[in-house]
């Protein structure tokens, strides 16, 4: 295994520091005793703990474009993916629903990422990163796919807004309900197939 430069270990304590502590809650000198260097040596990687705050954000970001990737989700431009999920079957469409599920809830990175922001949600700038990935950024996209699905005559006419919600709000749900449950993992895959299939059923 590759061995972590300080500036990836310095942000993957710092995530994992953020994620139990909160954002607010953890100092640059908690960082620097996790990674197991003087305070003064964080400076030599960072200007502060927004500058890796902001990092963990974008090493995130790159993260999740490599894991669509090798899971095989449809994304890019928004017509190729419709496309792509007008000749997927129904297993299929629950494959994928279960990778993307357990990559959050399992993803050592994902999942310590994903806690952070739920703790700092009700702050400025990580709330907006928080709304970005998890709330407005995943119904905007989802909202925009079942629309140009609709057109295709993929799935029945519906508020494709309405659609977004009701088939991601369950997913949301099942991983705040499952977070700290590991032994509980093939009930919550369970509960996610039957809400795709029932979806799926109720709009196809």
């Amino acid at each position: 295994m590759e061995k972590m430069s300080t500036r990836q270990m310095i942000i993957a304590e710092a995530l994992d520091l953020f994620s139990v502590k909160g954002y607010e809650g953890v100092s640059m000198r908690d960082i620097a005793a996790k990674v197991g260097i003087k305070a003064s040596s964080l400076y030599n990687h960072f200007s502060s703990k927004a500058d890796i705050f902001s990092s963990i954000v974008e090493e995130m970001s790159e993260r999740y474009e490599t894991a669509m990737g090798m899971m095989r989700v449809p994304h890019g431009e928004e017509d190729e993916v419709a496309k792509t999920y007008l000749n997927i079957t129904e297993e299929q469409f629950v494959a994928i629903a279960q990778n993307l599920f357990l990559y959050f809830l399992k993803d050592e990175f994902a999942s310590r990422f994903r806690r952070m922001l739920t703790i700092e949600q009700f702050r400025d700038v990580a709330g907006d990163v928080f709304r970005k990935f998890f709330i407005d950024g995943a119904l905007d996209f989802e909202s925009s796919l079942f629309r140009s699905l609709i057109s295709k005559g993929g799935f029945r006419e519906a508020d494709p807004y309405v659609m977004a919600m009701q088939f991601y709000s369950p997913i949301f749900l099942l991983l705040s309900k499952y977070d700290s449950f590991p032994e509980k993992e093939s009930e919550a895959l369970d509960l996610l197939t039957r809400h795709v299939i029932q979806f799926s059923k109720i709009y196809s």
